[in-house]
Protein backbone atom coordinates (compact mmCIF):
# COMPACT_ATOMS: atom_id res chain seq x y z
CA UNK A 1 0.00 0.00 0.00
CA UNK A 2 1.13 2.90 -1.11
CA UNK A 3 2.30 6.08 2.19
CA UNK A 4 -0.34 8.33 0.63
CA UNK A 5 -3.14 5.78 0.52
CA UNK A 6 -2.22 5.36 4.01
CA UNK A 7 -2.79 8.78 4.64
CA UNK A 8 -5.80 8.62 3.03
CA UNK A 9 -7.53 5.79 5.14
CA UNK A 10 -6.42 7.48 8.08
CA UNK A 11 -8.00 9.81 7.39
CA UNK A 12 -11.15 8.23 6.54
CA UNK A 13 -10.98 6.17 9.93
CA UNK A 14 -10.40 9.13 11.85
CA UNK A 15 -14.04 10.78 10.85
CA UNK A 16 -15.77 7.37 11.03
CA UNK A 17 -15.70 7.46 14.76
CA UNK A 18 -17.36 10.99 15.46
CA UNK A 19 -20.33 9.70 13.11
CA UNK A 20 -20.46 6.32 15.38
CA UNK A 21 -20.58 8.79 18.43
CA UNK A 22 -22.66 11.08 17.37
CA UNK A 23 -25.38 8.19 16.11
CA UNK A 24 -25.32 6.21 19.68
CA UNK A 25 -25.70 9.29 21.66
CA UNK A 26 -28.83 10.77 18.80
CA UNK A 27 -32.31 11.22 21.16
CA UNK A 28 -34.86 11.30 18.75
CA UNK A 29 -38.34 12.34 20.56
CA UNK A 30 -39.64 15.23 18.39
CA UNK A 31 -40.81 16.07 14.37
CA UNK A 32 -37.60 18.23 14.21
CA UNK A 33 -35.19 15.05 15.99
CA UNK A 34 -36.54 13.21 13.19
CA UNK A 35 -35.67 15.79 10.79
CA UNK A 36 -32.44 16.16 11.84
CA UNK A 37 -31.97 12.53 12.40
CA UNK A 38 -32.76 12.31 8.79
CA UNK A 39 -30.79 15.02 7.35
CA UNK A 40 -27.52 13.02 9.62
CA UNK A 41 -28.60 9.91 8.31
CA UNK A 42 -27.89 11.11 4.60
CA UNK A 43 -24.29 12.30 6.09
CA UNK A 44 -23.66 8.63 7.32
CA UNK A 45 -25.02 7.22 3.96
CA UNK A 46 -22.50 9.83 1.84
CA UNK A 47 -19.51 8.79 4.35
CA UNK A 48 -20.53 5.07 3.66
CA UNK A 49 -19.85 5.85 0.11
CA UNK A 50 -17.31 7.22 0.39
CA UNK A 51 -15.53 4.28 2.30
CA UNK A 52 -16.84 1.96 -0.66
CA UNK A 53 -15.44 4.02 -3.36
CA UNK A 54 -12.37 3.80 -1.60
CA UNK A 55 -12.53 0.20 -1.02
CA UNK A 56 -13.48 -0.53 -4.76
CA UNK A 57 -9.89 1.80 -5.97
CA UNK A 58 -7.92 -0.97 -3.90
CA UNK A 59 -10.09 -3.79 -5.18
CA UNK A 60 -10.91 -2.98 -8.90
CA UNK A 61 -7.30 -3.93 -9.95
CA UNK A 62 -6.71 -6.71 -8.20
CA UNK A 63 -10.19 -8.68 -8.99
CA UNK A 64 -9.42 -7.60 -12.79
CA UNK A 65 -5.84 -9.40 -12.68
CA UNK A 66 -7.31 -12.40 -10.67
CA UNK A 67 -9.48 -12.59 -13.44
CA UNK A 68 -7.59 -12.69 -15.86
CA UNK A 69 -5.28 -15.00 -14.08
CA UNK A 70 -8.49 -17.59 -13.50
CA UNK A 71 -9.41 -16.81 -17.62
CA UNK A 72 -5.57 -17.91 -18.54
CA UNK A 73 -5.56 -20.94 -16.22
CA UNK A 74 -9.29 -21.76 -17.22
CA UNK A 75 -8.08 -21.99 -20.83
CA UNK A 76 -5.21 -23.92 -20.38
CA UNK A 77 -7.39 -26.29 -18.09
CA UNK A 78 -10.42 -26.96 -20.14
CA UNK A 79 -8.73 -29.45 -23.30
CA UNK A 80 -6.83 -31.39 -20.48
CA UNK A 81 -10.58 -31.69 -18.75
CA UNK A 82 -12.20 -32.39 -21.55
CA UNK A 83 -9.57 -35.07 -22.68
CA UNK A 84 -9.63 -36.92 -19.21
CA UNK A 85 -13.48 -36.93 -19.36
CA UNK A 86 -13.07 -38.55 -23.15
CA UNK A 87 -10.50 -41.01 -21.74
CA UNK A 88 -12.70 -41.59 -18.77
CA UNK A 89 -15.79 -42.07 -20.43
CA UNK A 90 -14.04 -44.89 -22.84
CA UNK A 91 -12.56 -47.09 -19.84
CA UNK A 92 -16.32 -46.53 -18.13
CA UNK A 93 -17.79 -47.90 -21.16
CA UNK A 94 -15.48 -50.63 -21.53
CA UNK A 95 -15.81 -51.86 -18.02
CA UNK A 96 -20.16 -51.77 -18.43
CA UNK A 97 -19.53 -53.94 -21.45
CA UNK A 98 -17.72 -56.34 -19.31
CA UNK A 99 -19.56 -56.67 -16.58
CA UNK A 100 -22.71 -57.31 -19.17
CA UNK A 101 -20.25 -59.81 -20.84
CA UNK A 102 -19.85 -61.60 -17.56
CA UNK A 103 -23.26 -61.41 -16.73
CA UNK A 104 -24.37 -63.05 -20.15
CA UNK A 105 -21.98 -66.00 -19.49
CA UNK A 106 -23.76 -66.39 -16.40
CA UNK A 107 -26.95 -66.98 -17.21
CA UNK A 108 -25.75 -68.88 -20.17
CA UNK A 109 -24.37 -71.52 -17.65
CA UNK A 110 -27.38 -71.38 -15.70
CA UNK A 111 -29.41 -72.29 -18.70
CA UNK A 112 -27.58 -75.52 -19.69
CA UNK A 113 -27.30 -76.27 -15.83
CA UNK A 114 -31.31 -76.01 -15.57
CA UNK A 115 -31.63 -77.67 -19.13
CA UNK A 116 -29.69 -80.58 -17.83
CA UNK A 117 -31.42 -80.92 -14.67
CA UNK A 118 -34.76 -81.38 -16.32
CA UNK A 119 -33.32 -84.00 -18.96
CA UNK A 120 -32.02 -85.69 -15.84
CA UNK A 121 -35.57 -85.63 -14.19
CA UNK A 122 -37.24 -87.32 -17.31
CA UNK A 123 -34.72 -89.96 -17.60
CA UNK A 124 -35.27 -90.31 -13.74
CA UNK A 125 -31.45 -90.00 -13.02
CA UNK A 126 -30.08 -88.97 -9.45
CA UNK A 127 -29.83 -85.17 -8.92
CA UNK A 128 -26.38 -84.18 -8.95
CA UNK A 129 -24.95 -81.56 -7.19
CA UNK A 130 -24.27 -78.83 -9.37
CA UNK A 131 -21.06 -77.03 -8.21
CA UNK A 132 -21.45 -72.83 -8.36
CA UNK A 133 -19.93 -70.84 -10.71
CA UNK A 134 -16.73 -69.22 -9.74
CA UNK A 135 -16.80 -65.48 -11.37
CA UNK A 136 -13.96 -63.34 -11.06
CA UNK A 137 -14.06 -60.95 -9.12
CA UNK A 138 -15.57 -57.05 -10.00
CA UNK A 139 -12.20 -54.84 -11.09
CA UNK A 140 -12.72 -51.68 -9.94
CA UNK A 141 -8.93 -50.78 -10.17
CA UNK A 142 -7.30 -50.58 -13.38
CA UNK A 143 -3.89 -49.38 -13.48
CA UNK A 144 -3.66 -46.62 -11.12
CA UNK A 145 -7.37 -45.40 -11.34
CA UNK A 146 -9.93 -46.87 -9.62
CA UNK A 147 -13.43 -47.13 -10.39
CA UNK A 148 -16.10 -45.65 -7.89
CA UNK A 149 -19.67 -46.02 -7.77
CA UNK A 150 -21.49 -43.47 -5.78
CA UNK A 151 -25.38 -43.15 -5.17
CA UNK A 152 -27.23 -40.20 -6.86
CA UNK A 153 -30.93 -39.36 -7.72
CA UNK A 154 -33.22 -37.87 -10.40
CA UNK A 155 -36.51 -36.40 -9.51
CA UNK A 156 -39.07 -38.95 -10.59
CA UNK A 157 -42.21 -36.83 -8.84
CA UNK A 158 -41.57 -33.24 -6.86
CA UNK A 159 -44.83 -34.05 -5.14
CA UNK A 160 -43.75 -36.65 -3.57
CA UNK A 161 -41.09 -35.15 -1.89
CA UNK A 162 -40.85 -35.11 1.53
CA UNK A 163 -40.98 -30.82 2.54
CA UNK A 164 -37.23 -31.09 4.08
CA UNK A 165 -35.66 -32.15 0.69
CA UNK A 166 -37.93 -28.70 -1.54
CA UNK A 167 -36.52 -25.46 -1.62
CA UNK A 168 -37.68 -22.25 -1.82
CA UNK A 169 -36.92 -19.98 -4.96
CA UNK A 170 -37.38 -16.84 -3.12
CA UNK A 171 -36.29 -14.54 -6.74
CA UNK A 172 -39.42 -15.89 -8.71
CA UNK A 173 -41.25 -15.58 -5.02
CA UNK A 174 -40.00 -11.84 -4.50
CA UNK A 175 -40.67 -11.19 -9.01
CA UNK A 176 -43.96 -12.26 -8.40
CA UNK A 177 -44.80 -10.19 -5.08
CA UNK A 178 -43.44 -7.13 -7.45
CA UNK A 179 -45.70 -8.04 -10.24
CA UNK A 180 -48.55 -7.36 -8.04
CA UNK A 181 -49.82 -10.94 -6.97
CA UNK A 182 -50.22 -11.66 -3.04
CA UNK A 183 -52.37 -14.72 -2.86
CA UNK A 184 -49.13 -16.96 -3.35
CA UNK A 185 -50.96 -20.73 -1.24
CA UNK A 186 -48.71 -21.52 1.98
CA UNK A 187 -46.70 -17.88 1.64
CA UNK A 188 -48.22 -14.94 3.89
CA UNK A 189 -47.30 -11.89 2.18
CA UNK A 190 -47.19 -8.49 4.03
CA UNK A 191 -45.00 -5.27 4.34
CA UNK A 192 -42.23 -4.84 5.98
CA UNK A 193 -40.99 -1.28 6.92
CA UNK A 194 -37.52 0.01 6.78
CA UNK A 195 -35.77 3.28 6.45
CA UNK A 196 -34.89 4.65 2.90
CA UNK A 197 -32.46 7.82 2.79
CA UNK A 198 -33.59 9.49 -0.36
CA UNK A 199 -31.63 12.40 -1.78
CA UNK A 200 -32.90 16.40 -1.75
Amino acid sequence: MELNNEVELQNIESQISPVVEKAQSYVVETIKDVDNASAFLREIKDMEKIVEDKRITFTKPLNESLKNINDTFKKMREPLEQARSLLTNKILTWKRAESEKVAAEQAAWRKIQEAEAVLRRLRDEPEVKVEPIIVAPVVNKIGNMQTVKRWTYEVTGFSQLPDIFKSINTVEINTAIRAGNRDIPGLKIFQSESLAIVSR
